[in-house]
């Protein structure tokens, strides 16, 4: 099996149809909402921080309908996380 991904460079929300990715969160921001339409609410989404910042964290991951969101405590600076998509269904 392959697992594509995909990155994406914009900061926000995003769009990403892959079953892992990278998004970025903007400096002092608390989440970001992922449109993916591998994901349901029955999805298992795992997210981590891929890059430096000392407050930095994730709180949560919820899945919903055709997008999930991830958040963190508020970032000092332009923070990335990837994230992983398992189908439950």
């Amino acid at each position: 099996h392959r697992v594509y991904s995909e990155t994406a460079f914009t900061v926000g929300a995003v769009t990403i149809n892959k079953a892992s990715g990278r998004v970025n969160i903007a400096a002092t921001g608390t989440s970001v909402v992922v449109t993916n339409s591998l994901v349901t609410a029955a999805s298992h989404v795992m997210a981590w921080m891929s890059s430096a910042d000392g407050t930095a964290g994730v709180t949560s991951v919820v899945p919903g309908a055709g997008s999930f969101t991830i958040t963190c405590a508020a970032v000092t600076g332009q923070t990335s996380f990837d994230f992983f998509v398992v189908s439950a269904d």
